[in-house]
C-alpha cells in the first residue's frame, strides 16, 4: 500500500510539474489559511469526540484554564491567573478578568464550575484523553474564584486542566451532547463562522482574545479547516493550490514532495514513544525467561534501534534511551543505555542459561513492519519469535491477565509530563509486567506532591530503575511529516498537532 501510495504522489507530482507548478499564493493573498485533517469529525466537543482533529480544532475555539507551550512544552496560566494548594486535596484558582467569550460576555467562576462539574459527573459519559476521576466537587467562592476540592492529591492537576476547554455555563441545557457542535462558543483566538458538519469548518479570528492569552493574538486572519481522509486527494490539493498546509504525510510521499519547489516538507520528531515490555514479574508463569536480568538486557541489545529508525521509520524520529520522552517533566537523561550489539546479547543469553535461546510469542496491534523487524533481530540471537497481531482491546485483555509475555507498543504524551503514563507501566496496575515495589511507590509519591523538586526526584529514581533493570525497552519516538506553502510557517506541539494561530506567512 505504501509503494502505491508513493507511485501516486510521484505521478501527482508529475502532472503539478507538468502545468500546476505555478506559486499557490491564493492563502496569503486574502489572509485565509487552507488545512486539512484526516481523521473525521462526529462531534466538535472535545468532551463527547476525543478524535485527533477534535483536539486540534478544540485549541482555536477554546482555551482551557492552563495551557502547555507548544515549542517549551511549559505550563502557563491561561484562564487562570493564579493558583495556590491548599492543602494536598485541595486547588484554589484565581480567574483572569475581563476575558470575553465569543458571543461577548465575560467568562467568570460560574463558568469554570459549571464545566469542571459536568466532566466529573459519571452520568454525563463524557470521554477525554486524560482522566477526570481525580477531580471532587468544584465550588464558586467569588465572581473569580474557583477551588477545587480533589478526590486525591493529584501532582497533574495543572497539566490535566490544560486539556479541558471552559465552556459557558448551561451549555448542555438546551440542545444536549449536541450543544457545541451546533453553537460552538468559545473564548479562544478563532470563532467559528459557518460550519459544514464533519466537512468544512470556516474560522475567524477573535480580535477580542484576551491580552494576556499565552496563545497570544492570531496573526491570520482566516482560518479553514476541512476534513480530507484520502491522502490522494491532500496531495493533489496542496500542489494546486487548493490547500496551504497537510500532515501525517508517509515518509514516502514527502520525499517527492520535496521536488516541488512551491513547497516545504518538514520531519518532526513527535511525542509518540514505541516501547516494548517484557515480562519480569513471571505473570505467565514461574518459567519465563524475563524474569532474569540478563535475559531482559540481552533483548535489549539485541535490537538495531537506530537501524529501524533509518529503514521504517525515517524523517525525525530518535532513539529513546528513557521510558518517557525528553521534554517531558521527569524525564531523567542520564540512564542505561543499551547500544545494538548481538554478540552481546548472545553471551547474555549463555550466561542466563538459554546458550540455544528460546522461543517466545511476540503481541502487537499496530506497526506491523517495525514488530517484524524487532523479530528478525531478536531471531537472529536464537530468540525465535511468533507474532500475535491482534487489535487492541483483545491484546490489552490478555496483557491485563498477565498472559503475554512480551508486548509492543506505543503511547503519547499528552500533558507532557511523566506521571501521565508511567503508572500504567510500573505502578502496580494490570497493566504492569515489572510488579516493583520501590518503583511503584517511588511514581505514587512523585504524583502525590505539588512540590516539583519532590516530584522530580522521584520520578527520575522510577525511571533509572526501570532502565538498570531493563524492564522496559523504550526504542524510538515516531516521525511527523508536514507539508505547507514555501510562504507560511506553522507552529507544531510535540505530538506533531498544529497551532495555527502561532502561524505566519512569510
Amino acid at each position: 500500500m505504501m509503494r502505491s501510495l508513493g507511485k501516486l504522489a510521484g505521478v501527482l507530482l508529475g502532472m503539478a510539474c507538468a502545468g500546476l507548478c505555478a506559486p499557490a499564493q491564493a492563502g496569503k493573498s486574502d489572509d485565509t489559511l487552507r488545512a486539512a485533517l484526516q481523521i473525521e469529525i462526529a462531534n466538535l466537543d472535545t468532551y463527547y469526540d476525543s478524535a485527533g482533529s477534535v483536539v486540534v480544532m478544540t485549541r482555536h475555539i477554546w482555551d482551557a484554564l492552563y495551557y502547555i507551550d507548544p515549542e517549551t512544552s511549559e505550563l502557563r496560566p491561561a484562564l487562570a491567573e493564579a493558583h495556590k494548594f491548599i492543602d494536598e486535596s485541595t486547588l484554589e484558582i484565581d480567574l483572569r478578568k475581563g476575558v470575553k467569550f465569543h458571543d461577548g460576555h465575560e467568562l467568570t467562576a460560574d463558568d469554570v464550575v459549571y464545566t469542571l462539574n459536568w466532566i466529573r459527573n459519571p452520568q454525563n459519559k463524557v470521554r477525554t484523553i486524560t482522566s477526570t476521576d481525580w477531580i471532587g466537587p468544584v465550588e464558586k467562592l467569588d465572581q473569580y474564584k474557583v477551588r477545587i476540592n480533589m478526590a486525591e492529591p493529584t501532582a497533574l492537576a495543572l497539566r490535566f486542566l490544560s486539556v479541558f476547554p471552559i465552556y459557558p455555563a448551561g451549555t448542555y441545557d438546551k440542545n444536549g451532547v449536541a450543544a457545541m457542535n451546533l453553537n460552538p462558543i468559545g473564548t479562544g483566538p478563532y470563532r467559528v463562522a459557518t460550519i459544514e458538519a464533519g466537512k468544512r469548518y470556516v474560522l475567524k479570528r477573535f480580535n477580542e482574545h484576551y491580552a494576556q492569552s499565552p496563545k497570544g493574538q492570531a496573526s491570520i486572519e482566516n482560518l479553514i479547516v476541512r476534513i480530507v481522509p484520502e491522502a490522494g486527494t491532500q496531495i493533489a490539493e496542496m500542489m494546486s493550490g487548493g490547500l496551504d498546509w497537510i500532515y501525517m504525510v508517509s515518509s514516502d510521499q514527502a520525499e517527492q514532495l520535496k521536488r516541488n519547489k512551491n513547497l516545504a516538507v518538514e520531519s518532526k520528531p513527535t511525542s509518540r514513544m514505541m516501547y516494548m515490555v517484557m515480562d519480569a514479574a513471571g505473570r505467565t508463569g514461574e518459567n519465563s525467561p524475563f524474569k532474569k536480568l540478563l535475559v531482559r538486557k540481552a533483548v535489549s541489545h539485541a535490537i538495531d534501534r537506530q537501524g529501524i529508525v533509518s529503514a521504517l521509520v525515517q524523517g525525525g524520529a530518535k532513539v529513546l534511551n528513557a521510558f518517557c520522552f525528553p521534554q517531558d517533566f521527569g524525564c531523567p537523561s542520564d540512564v542505561v543505555k543499551y547500544n545494538y550489539d548481538p554478540k552481546l546479547a548472545k553471551t547474555l543469553l549463555t550466561e542466563a542459561g538459554y546458550p540455544n535461546g528460546f522461543s517466545i510469542t511476540v503481541s502487537a496491534w499496530r506497526d506491523r513492519s517495525y514488530v517484524e523487524a524487532i523479530m528478525g533481530n531478536l531471531n537472529a540471537v536464537g530468540i525465535k519469535t511468533t507474532l500475535n497481531y491482534s487489535n487492541l482491546t483483545p491484546l490489552r485483555e490478555r496483557w491485563n491477565k498477565g498472559e503475554l509475555p512480551l508486548v509492543y507498543g506505543s503511547i503519547g504524551s499528552q500533558v507532557d509530563d511523566v506521571g501521565n503514563f508511567t503508572p500504567e507501566f510500573f505502578g502496580k496496575s494490570e497493566r504492569d509486567l515489572a510488579r516493583d515495589d520501590e518503583v511503584a511507590e517511588w511514581l505514587r509519591l512523585a504524583n502525590r506532591s505539588s512540590d516539583e523538586a519532590v516530584r522530580r526526584e522521584y520520578d527520575y529514581k522510577a525511571l533509572r530503575k526501570v532502565a538498570s533493570e531493563a524492564y522496559a525497552l523504550p526504542l524510538f519516538s515516531d516521525n511527523m511529516n508536514f507539508v505547507m506553502s514555501q510562504s507560511l510557517s506553522v507552529v507544531t506541539d510535540s505530538g506533531g498537532a498544529p497551532h495555527f494561530y502561532r502561524a505566519k506567512w512569510k
